[in-house]
């Protein structure tokens, strides 16, 4: 796996050889979809590197992509 660091985007740190983030997605039925994200870090170091939010970011643009596909059917 390639290490990387970039300061001025505000990533401090490297990537960990074999530590990957794992992201599931479980059909409930109705719709509805359980997400379940492993991430690499602890919770804390996660909401600290500003991990946690760039997910929700990226989750909320998911999110809307989703809603205009179904609106589209």
């Amino acid at each position: 796996m390639k290490r990387w660091a970039s300061p001025q985007l505000g990533i401090d740190h490297e990537a960990i050889d074999g530590a990957y983030d794992v992201t599931l997605f479980e059909d409930l039925g109705n719709g509805r979809t359980k997400l379940t994200f492993i991430g690499n870090e602890p919770m804390e170091s996660a909401k600290n590197s500003g991990q946690m939010e760039g997910w929700n970011q990226i989750l909320d643009k998911v999110a809307a992509v989703v809603a205009k596909l179904a609106q589209a059917k």
